[in-house]
C-alpha cells in the first residue's frame, strides 16, 4: 500500500518526518510518496520561498527513508494544480487504492476542495492527529480501524504523538531573526535560516 503526503513545506520539519514515519509503521505501509506543492490553489504562500527550494529541501529531508519517493510533479507545472489532479495521476499508476496521509485541519476543508466529491472513488483516507480530537466525518466516507484490501472511499484516524512543531512557528521566528533549537533538520538548517531571516513577517494562515 502507497501512503501519499503533499502540503507546502514551506518550510520541512521533523515533524512532517515523524508522521511519515509513524505512517508506515503503523499502516504498514510500502512506500510514502511525498508531493511538494508548487502553486498552491488554496491560499498564497507568505514566505516568497521559491517552489524549487522547498522541493530541494524536502529531498534532503527525507533522503535517508528508501521507502520515501519525492515527487516533483506540482512543483514542475507553472500554475497551481489541484490535488484531484495529483490524484488522478498517483491512482493510474498504482493498480492498489492510495491512502492520503493528512491532519485533522486538512481533513475538516476536505469537502471544500475542487472537484469534491470525486476523492472519494480515487483514495483512502489516513487522518494522523495529535490532538486526541474525535474524528468528523464528512457524508458518505466510511469510517475503518485498518485500510489493507479496501476500495476507496474509506477513513482511518490513527491517533499519534509528533514533535511540538510547525512551519508557521518556524517561519515567524526566522524571519524575526531568531534561532530555533529542534524541529529543523540540521541539514537543510542553515539554508532554511538563508532564506527566512530579515524576510516580512505576513502570516494570515
Amino acid at each position: 500500500m502507497v501512503g501519499v503526503f503533499g502540503g507546502s513545506f514551506d518550510p520541512p520539519h521533523m515533524g512532517h518526518r515523524a508522521l511519515v514515519e509513524v505512517a508506515k509503521e503503523r499502516l504498514k505501509l510500502d512506500e510514502v510518496w511525498v508531493i511538494p506543492v508548487g502553486l498552491a490553489v488554496h491560499r498564497s504562500l507568505t514566505s516568497g520561498v521559491a517552489a524549487a527550494q522547498r522541493l530541494q529541501w524536502v529531498e534532503t529531508a527525507f533522503s535517508d527513508l528508501d521507502y520515501v519517493k519525492v515527487l516533483s510533479w506540482e512543483v514542475d507545472q507553472v500554475e497551481a494544480v489541484p490535488t484531484i489532479e495529483t490524484m488522478r495521476r498517483v491512482v493510474s499508476m498504482l493498480d492498489t487504492v492510495p491512502c492520503w496521509l493528512m491532519g485533522m485541519d486538512v481533513w475538516r476543508s476536505f469537502p471544500s476542495w475542487i472537484a469534491y466529491p470525486e476523492h472519494l472513488a480515487l483514495c483512502n483516507v489516513v487522518v494522523l492527529d495529535r490532538s486526541g480530537e474525535s474524528l468528523v466525518m464528512h457524508e458518505a466516507w466510511k469510517r475503518v480501524e485498518t485500510l489493507n484490501g479496501l476500495p476507496a472511499g474509506h477513513v482511518c484516524y490513527l491517533e499519534v504523538s509528533l514533535p511540538a512543531v510547525s512551519a508557521t512557528q518556524i517561519r515567524q521566528t526566522m524571519m524575526a531573526g531568531q534561532e530555533i533549537s529542534t524541529g529543523v533538520d540540521e541539514r537543510i538548517k542553515n539554508d532554511i535560516r538563508a532564506a527566512y531571516v530579515g524576510k516580512v513577517v505576513m502570516e494570515n494562515v
